[in-house]
C-alpha cells in the first residue's frame, strides 16, 4: 500500500523544516530542564549547547458531543549559553511544536458541522540575560517571542509578544527556589499574566523534586528517582494549555454566519497530564565520545479533564468541546552540542 499523500506532505513538510529548526533552535531561551543540565556543565567552558527531538502521541478519544479525534506531532527544543564572566550569562533555547490534529467526524456546532483545524504550528524564543549579584542570589529576565496557529493561517495574527523577569535563590545546596512574572498579548484575549515559580529540590540522595511554569502552555511538577548511573524513573504531572489561530473558514447556521474567522478565529486545547517516564543515559565510551551524554526518554500518561474550545474573531466563546481520557506515548532524545 502506498502511503496517502497527507501523509507524503507531513513527512516532506517535516524534512524541509528540519535544517532551519536546528538553526533556530541553536540561536534561541525556555526549558529549564535543559538549564539544569547546562549548568551541571564545567564552570571553564564559556559556551555551552544542548538539543533535543522528540515524538508525541495522543491516541484517539471521544468528544462528549460527537466524533473523536487523536493528535500526532513532533518537536524541537535547544539551548545555547554563553558566559561572559563570572557573573553574567546570556542564556537562549528555542523550541518548536508541530501537532496534526486528526478528526474522525466534524464536531457539530449549532447544528452545523464544524471544518475542525489539521496541522498546528507554536514556536517560541526566549533569550534571556542572567546575573548572579551574590552567593545565593541571580535575577534573569528577557524578551519572549512565541507564535501558534494553525497551517494555513497568517502568521502575524498568531504572533504573541511578551516577557519575563524573575529571580533564583540557592536556600542550601539541595534546595533552589525561584519566582517571577511572565506576561504576553494573548490572541483576541486580554494580556495573559501568570506567576513564574521554580523548584530544584533533593530531599534524599537519589531522589530530585522540580517545578515549573515557565510558558504560556502550562507548567509541570515532576518526581525523579534516580535508580543507578544509568536510568532514572520520574513521576510527573503538568497542565498542557494550546491556544492557537484557525486560518480562514465560515460557519452558517441559516440564515446566520455565526463563525467566519478569517485568520481571526482562535481555539484551545487544555488538559491535565500524569505520567510516568523511564530515563536512560548510555554510558558507552563510543556513545559518550561522539555524543557526549546522551538521554532517552520514553513517557506514559493520559490527557485527563481535556476540552477543545472553540472562539470568534472577537474572542468570545462559540462552544466547549470535552473530551474522554485520551493516553499518551512520548519519545525524546537529548544531546550535549
Amino acid at each position: 500500500m502506498k502511503p496517502s499523500r497527507p501523509i507524503l506532505q507531513n513527512l516532506n513538510r517535516f524534512r524541509r523544516a528540519l535544517p532551519p529548526l536546528v538553526v533556530f533552535c541553536l540561536l534561541l531561551s525556555g526549558s529549564p530542564g535543559m538549564a539544569r543540565a547546562s549548568d551541571d556543565g564545567d564552570d571553564d567552558d564559556w559556551l555551552q549547547a544542548e538539543a533535543e527531538i522528540g515524538f508525541i502521541r495522543q491516541f484517539k478519544t471521544d468528544l462528549d458531543d460527537d466524533g473523536e479525534f487523536a493528535t500526532t506531532g513532533g518537536f524541537g527544543r535547544a539551548q545555547l549559553v554563553v558566559r561572559l564572566s563570572d557573573r553574567i550569562r546570556i542564556r537562549a533555547v528555542s523550541s518548536y511544536y508541530g501537532l496534526e490534529y486528526d478528526f474522525d467526524d466534524p464536531p457539530t456546532i449549532a447544528g452545523s458541522a464544524f471544518k475542525p483545524w489539521n496541522t498546528v504550528h507554536v514556536a517560541r524564543l526566549n533569550p534571556m540575560l542572567e546575573l548572579q549579584i551574590s552567593e545565593r542570589w541571580q535575577i534573569f529576565g528577557g524578551p519572549l517571542f512565541e507564535a501558534s496557529l494553525e497551517n494555513g493561517a497568517d502568521l502575524g495574527d498568531g504572533f504573541k509578544p511578551g516577557g519575563l523577569l524573575g529571580a533564583k535563590v540557592t536556600l542550601s545546596p539541595t534546595l533552589t527556589f525561584g519566582f517571577g512574572i511572565l506576561g504576553v498579548a494573548e490572541i483576541e484575549d486580554n494580556a495573559y499574566i501568570q506567576p513564574l515559580l521554580l523548584l530544584d529540590w533533593q530531599p534524599m540522595e537519589r531522589i530530585t523534586v522540580h517545578a515549573e511554569s515557565w510558558t504560556t502552555r502550562g507548567g509541570k511538577l515532576e518526581v525523579v528517582y534516580q535508580v543507578n548511573d544509568q536510568f532514572e524513573v520520574t513521576t510527573s504531572v503538568r497542565y498542557r494549555r494550546e491556544r492557537f489561530r484557525l486560518k480562514e473558514r465560515v460557519l452558517e447556521v441559516d440564515p446566520v454566519v455565526i463563525l467566519r474567522t478569517g485568520s481571526q478565529g482562535v481555539a484551545e486545547d487544555r488538559a491535565v497530564i500524569p505520567a510516568l517516564r523511564l530515563s536512560y543515559l548510555p554510558d558507552a565510551q563510543i556513545i559518550q565520545d561522539t555524543l557526549g551524554r546522551l538521554r532517552i526518554d520514553l513517557e506514559i500518561g493520559v490527557a485527563l479533564a481535556g476540552d477543545l474550545r472553540i472562539e470568534d474573531e472577537n474572542g468570545d466563546q462559540i462552544q466547549t468541546m470535552p473530551y474522554d481520557p485520551a493516553p499518551i506515548l512520548q519519545f525524546t532524545i537529548t544531546v550535549p552540542l
